[in-house]
């Protein structure tokens, strides 16, 4: 299982259509194509902005990333549900993989 890193931006203004957090996840299932699958997902979202760390089962890291990376890509065409934004980070993140977004506490 990989973790990859999203971020999408509205492309100018408020886009017509906000991301739903549900709408996102179904989006990504739909367009991983197998064997790469969508494990989890933790989606936050704002008016402009939408930031996830999405896990991956795949059979590389390469395969898991380019698999995201166009399942993005069919979210953001021009007659997919999230037309209006676009796709700024889609990266394995190395810190979460690595266990390192948490540091232990100093007493």
């Amino acid at each position: 299982m990989y973790a990859i890193r999203v971020h999408l931006a509205a492309r100018s203004g408020r886009p017509l259509r906000a991301p739903v957090e549900a709408a996102v996840r179904a989006g990504l299932e739909r367009g991983l194509r197998g064997p790469a699958r969508l494990s989890h997902a933790r989606i936050r979202q704002s008016a402009d902005s939408l930031d996830a760390v999405v896990f991956v089962d795949a059979r590389s890291l390469l395969e898991a990333e380019h698999g995201l990376r166009e399942a993005c890509g069919e979210l953001l065409a021009e007659d997919g549900e999230l037309s209006g934004w676009e796709l700024r980070c889609c990266e394995a993140d190395p810190w979460i993989a690595l266990g390192l977004h948490v540091l232990p506490s100093r007493p």
